[in-house]
Parts: structure tokens; C-alpha cells; sequence
């Protein structure tokens, strides 16, 4: 799959995210949870923001600040309109007045990701996960960072994480199988995530070629036929697609870093 060329799914393109470190349970799967008001422009990649939850005991939320509310809904506004610099400027502002919101460190990770700041990019997604280890965006934007930093083991971590905490989390599956198609040479497990991936997000043309691609290289039987009325039967019978998830973001070609 080497000679395809595609982008991880990454939420930088841009999904934004506020979280608190202690948020309340977790409603049915990818349903969105209270917290500062949160855009998801939308994009190719684009995803819903989707706050995780913290281990046991599980704590009420804190309510968030009305300044902070306000501070973050500029800061995000500035993010879609391009104004990085000033983006950077207030959520860094705003994660040192409000140190108990992972959002701030979320945004200003996806910022410097897009940036290709990597090392930054890094230290942001980690600071966000010390005060909320359950955020699924926070853990799989942190994957991309790694497997861009050539810490394979550290990126296929981190979206195990991510799978660990919101199950039905599609784009998790999505760039761990990429990770281990090109990455870490083990086809097999690249198989099992894109049929996941599938299971989850809906039909997937491209995807699906993949998919048919490394059952050829690994010796699998091809998939089932299709069933009446043209509707493929699950690649997984583990899981059925959430409720309320996002549009699924589709990856242009894989690209070895």
C-alpha cells in the first residue's frame, strides 16, 4: 500500500475542543457532552468535539466560567478565520487562567500540528491529557503527532488509548491501521482496524480498495457478498455505527512521512 498516498485522520482541519478534567458520565456513544460552546467548521477531516471522561470515582463537572466561555468561543472564531497567531495567543491565555480545561491545550495542539510543530504539538496533547486522560480527540491527534515524530510505539499507544476510551471513535481505527500497514509491517492487524474502521464510519470506497488489498496479501478470504438490496454486511459483527457520529472523514492517500 506503499505506492497509495494519505493523510492520517486528523482532527486538525479543523475540530475544536473543550473539556473540562472533570466532566460528567459519558452519555451514549459520540453524543456530545456539556462544556464550553464548541465549532466543528466543517472540513474533510473535520470532527465533532467529543470530551471524554475521567477514571473512577467520576466527579461532577465544574461549571465553566461565563468569561471563559466567552474567551473560548473568541479564540475558537479566530481559529476558523485563520488567525492563528492570535488563536495561539488567547488559548495560551486561557489554559493559565483556567488550568482544570483540557480544551485550550487541545486547540493549541491541532494549531501547531497544522503547523508542523511538532515537538510543541506534542507537549500540548500531553498537557491536555494530565487533566482529562479520557479525551479521545486529545489521545488520537497525539497518535499523528508521534507516528510524525517516528515514535511508532508511542502513536499506536495512544490510539489504543483512544479506542480504549470511546470505542466507536472511527478515525482511531482508521490511522492505526494505517500505522500498521505502512509503519510496522503487519498487515493482519492493518486489516482488523480498517474493517472496523468500516463497520463504524459507513462505505468507504477507498477504504474498502485497501481493505481488498491486504486480504489479497495476507491470504484472507474475500468478504462476504453483499446483501439484498445492495447494503454490505458489517466487516466486524462487534460494533454498530453510533448514534450521533460525525460525517466520516475520508483520508486522500497514504503518504509514508
Amino acid at each position: 500500500m506503499s505506492s497509495k498516498s494519505t493523510r492520517f485522520v486528523s482532527a486538525a482541519a479543523i475540530a475544536l475542543v473543550a473539556a473540562c478534567q472533570s466532566a460528567p458520565p459519558r452519555p451514549a456513544p459520540k453524543a456530545p457532552q456539556p462544556a464550553p460552546a464548541a465549532a466543528a467548521p466543517a472540513g474533510p477531516a473535520s470532527h465533532a468535539a467529543q470530551p471524554g471522561t475521567p477514571a473512577a470515582p467520576k466527579a461532577a463537572a465544574a461549571p465553566v466560567p461565563e468569561r471563559a466561555a466567552q474567551q473560548y468561543s473568541q479564540a475558537l472564531n479566530m481559529m476558523k478565520s485563520g488567525r492563528t497567531s492570535d488563536a495561539e495567543l488567547e488559548f495560551k491565555q486561557l489554559a493559565l487562567a483556567y488550568p482544570e480545561l483540557a480544551g485550550p491545550q487541545v486547540n493549541l495542539g491541532l494549531l501547531y500540528l497544522r503547523a508542523s510543530r511538532y515537538a510543541e504539538a506534542e507537549a500540548a496533547f500531553n498537557a491536555a491529557l494530565a487533566r482529562n486522560p479520557d479525551n479521545a480527540i486529545a489521545n488520537d491527534e497525539l497518535g499523528i503527532v508521534e507516528r510524525k515524530l517516528g515514535k511508532f510505539a508511542e502513536a499506536e499507544a495512544a490510539y489504543q488509548r483512544t479506542i480504549a476510551v470511546e470505542p466507536n471513535y472511527a478515525p482511531a481505527y482508521l490511522n492505526l491501521g494505517v500505522l500498521y500497514d505502512l509503519y510496522l509491517a503487519e498487515p493482519q492487524k492493518a486489516l482488523e482496524q480498517f474493517e472496523h474502521y468500516l463497520t463504524l464510519a459507513g462505505d468507504n470506497k477507498q477504504v474498502a480498495g485497501w481493505v481488498i488489498e491486504l486480504r489479497k496479501r495476507v491470504g484472507a478470504p474475500a468478504a462476504a457478498p453483499a446483501a439484498p438490496g445492495g447494503t454490505p454486511p458489517p466487516a466486524s459483527p462487534a460494533a454498530a455505527p453510533p448514534a450521533a457520529a460525525p460525517p466520516p472523514a475520508v483520508p486522500t492517500k497514504k503518504e509514508p512521512a
